[in-house]
């Protein structure tokens, strides 16, 4: 049963257990399924399915023409026989390959050139001709499945608006072994500006390559350039395995170039109000405050402390201690625990035009993550942006959340190292996600309120925060994590585990709203890939991809 099925069953003591058990199996352990035996079965293709796709070729509707340019310099001719063989072996025949004439000193190059015999195969620079609709440059390590040019075929077809498309890929290594594929998300332009994961199978509409490739050569930087003139429908994802990329084994390929990308901020910095519910807990709050105040190096900021009937005398100690300062600020909140009606009131009250929603059971260890955090939100394409969250004991708790079974969200990466670079050199980049936790989460005042800030009636307790990344999401705005804003996280201090009925009956309800309410939206990740097991962000294999049907 899924974790939703057992939820609407009652079955809450078993609920707990797969949690559990998701959790364990989301620590970075080495994935069950082996890529060999799922590549076989996902990406190669038998003789019927090459019947079948020369058959589909012939009724396409329309049949666009691909020109591949391979520069050769600096590669051996190995290489380049490979990466040559794998274009002629193309099930779509309306290609032509042009093959640029700076390193064919090399006798045995030409004679192979020549025994393909194959007209579609040319040694020359490419020309501005019109006849070619498509570009796709090709590098000497890059071996193109055999289908790769008729997906490409299929997906221009099926989405006519599309400038640029790109599609997932795999590595060989020395010994011919197939491994490591690069699973992508579809269009996630934060992500992009960091890391070209485009690579290296990307086909531009000749307009788009034509008009400026020559200004620019570098391959990423230029279609940061020309992503600024698309929309988003019109660069696509093909989510299939269509190229190959040659590996010498040493890890090197893990972890692509990646650049931060920073944004300044507003001219004058906006100020800020941390808004920290509390209840007791006395050292706990102690620790966050005196971080926020001795680690912070953003000057304007106010601390909206949120009093939910403190008697602890400990924590009316610290409370008192801290309310002699200018920028701190203490209101009070009765009745029963209510996380939203809680945030909500303080929101009323803050100052700031940006508010960072922050639990008192963090503590602040990087100077800079206000910084950040502003810099990030203050973007007018972001609606809310999350930090990396670190438990006491240095791994990772939260680095942007995925959807999971039954409605389940779960934390990517979740108990790798703190330093852990992620998949592909993830958590190296600033990039879009479905949503980030409440427990450290910026938001401009104005979209809180445009928004409607947190569901008090339907989500007292869980998934508000989430909610809140949906809804602005729907808004057409970004929902941002950034890795340079590290805070770490106590988390369960404040509050244990969920296991007695009256808590489940009320998860349950939180769970049935947010599925009734977002549906399939659930399921839409701008950070994951339907090739990627859907359990919250463990970006292991699907057993079962929802890859592109030919």
């Amino acid at each position: 049963m899924t974790a939703w099925q057992l939820l609407k069953s009652g079955k809450h003591k078993e609920l707990l257990k797969r949690i559990y058990k998701f959790t364990v199996t989301s620590s970075g352990k080495k994935n069950s399924i082996e890529y060999s035996n799922w590549r076989e079965q996902w990406v190669e293709l038998n003789e019927e399915n090459r019947k079948e796709l020369v058959e589909q070729v012939k009724v396409l509707s329309s049949r666009p023409s691909f020109a591949l340019i391979l520069d050769t310099a600096g590669w051996d001719a190995v290489s380049l026989f490979s990466t040559i063989d794998s274009v002629t072996k193309q099930l779509y025949p309306d290609w032509v390959l042009h093959i640029t004439n700076r390193n064919l000193s090399d006798a045995d190059l030409a004679k192979k050139i020549r025994i393909l015999d194959d007209s579609r195969i040319k040694i020359s620079e490419i020309s501005a001709s019109k006849s070619t609709d498509w570009i796709l440059e090709l590098s000497p390590d890059t071996q193109l499945h055999e289908a790769a040019l008729f997906a490409a075929a299929v997906s221009i077809n099926k989405n006519p608006e599309v400038s640029v498309l790109y599609s997932d890929h795999d590595h060989v290594d020395p010994h011919g072994n197939f491994c490591d594929p690069y699973m992508k998300p579809d269009w996630n332009p934060d992500l992009f500006a960091a890391t070209n994961y485009l690579t290296p199978f990307i086909a531009f509409k000749r307009e788009r390559w034509s008009n400026d490739k020559n200004d620019q050569p570098d391959q990423h930087l230029f279609l940061v350039e020309v992503a600024k003139t698309l929309s988003r429908n019109e660069i696509f994802h093909i989510p299939n395995v269509l190229a190959t990329v040659r590996i010498n084994g040493d890890g090197a390929h893990l972890q692509p170039t990646c650049k931060r990308v920073i944004h300044d901020l507003p001219d004058p910095a906006p100020t800020v109000s941390i808004l920290v519910p509390t209840r007791d807990q006395g050292h706990m709050l102690e620790r966050c405050l005196k971080s926020i105040f001795e680690k912070t190096d953003y000057l304007s900021f106010e601390i909206i402390l949120v009093d939910h009937e403190t008697t602890e005398v400990k924590a009316l100690n610290v409370i008192n201690e801290f309310k002699g300062r200018e920028n701190f600020k203490v209101v009070n909140f009765s009745g029963s625990f209510n996380f939203s009606a809680i945030m909500n009131h303080a929101a009323k009250v803050a100052e700031g035009q940006i508010l960072i929603s922050l639990n008192n059971d963090t503590e602040i260890i990087d100077s800079e993550w206000l910084t950040e955090l502003v810099s990030q939100v203050s973007r007018p394409e972001v609606g809310v942006a999350g930090a990396l969250l670190l438990f006491g004991d240095g791994t990772i708790q939260h680095a942007g959340v995925h959807p999971g079974e039954g409605g389940l969200m779960g934390h990517g990466h979740k108990h790798l190292p703190g330093e852990a670079p992620g998949y592909f050199n993830r958590l190296k980049a600033v990039h879009e996600v479905a949503a980030v936790t409440g427990a450290c989460l910026a938001v401009e005042k104005s979209t809180w309120f445009d928004l409607g800030g947190l569901d008090e009636e339907n989500l007292a307790v869980a998934y508000n925060d989430i909610d809140l990344c949906f809804k602005a999401r729907k808004k057409g705005l970004s929902v941002i994590f950034t890795p340079f804003a590290r805070v770490v996280h106590h988390e369960s201090v404040s509050r244990g585990v969920d296991d007695d009925l009256a808590v489940n009956t009320r998860l349950r309800k939180e769970l049935e709203t947010m599925q009734d309410r977002w549906g399939e939206v659930i399921k839409s990740d701008p950070a994951y890939s339907p090739n990627l097991s859907f359990d919250g962000g463990s970006f292991k294999l699907a057993e079962n991809p929802t890859t592109l049907n030919f």
